[in-house]
């Protein structure tokens, strides 16, 4: 069994995720990048490996955790950020294969201002630990994130629309 309802399993194919754009005081957004990545595969799907990775943070809600909770555990465990959740800014659905059937997952965005910023606080277990955390302003990310979208091809792979209301 999953270790949240969130989660999609083969019964219920959907997935909630929150996401973050954590706006800096020289408004410049965090983000995670990875020169080289390279995703399990899950079952039938072979491993990918994708390079010039740019994405924001995501989470998955854990089982009694509010929205505003996962927001501020996902910040501390994937950069070592402290942040104030200013509002929420929208959402985007994307349909992805795993373990043999496709995941409709929709993550929830917000937008978060920084108040910290400590990258030692990280944790070691997350799986994003690898990245680089870039700080990048808005007109610098969103043409990375359109373009990673078509080279990657992979819905989820372009935060942009979401960058583009913050």
């Amino acid at each position: 069994m999953s270790s949240s309802y969130y989660s999609a399993s083969k019964d219920n194919p959907w997935h909630i995720s929150v996401g973050a754009v954590v706006v800096s005081d020289k408004h410049e957004v965090a983000c995670h990048y990875f020169k080289e990545v390279t995703l399990k595969g899950r079952r039938d799907y072979k491993d990918q490996t994708f390079k010039d990775f740019y994405i924001l943070m995501r989470e998955t809600p854990e089982i009694g955790e509010t929205l505003e909770e996962a927001v501020h555990r996902g910040l501390m465990e994937e950069f070592g950020i402290e942040g104030t959740i200013r509002t929420y800014i929208g959402s985007i659905k994307a349909n992805l294969p795993s373990y043999g059937f496709t995941v409709e997952k929709t993550t929830l965005y917000f937008l978060v201002d920084l108040v910290n910023f400590d990258p030692s606080r990280r944790s070691k277990n997350d799986p994003e630990s690898d990245s680089e955390i870039q700080w990048q302003s808005f007109d610098s990310l969103i043409p990375k994130m359109k373009e990673q979208a078509v080279r990657l091809n992979r819905e989820d792979a372009d935060e942009s629309v979401i960058l583009e209301r913050s």
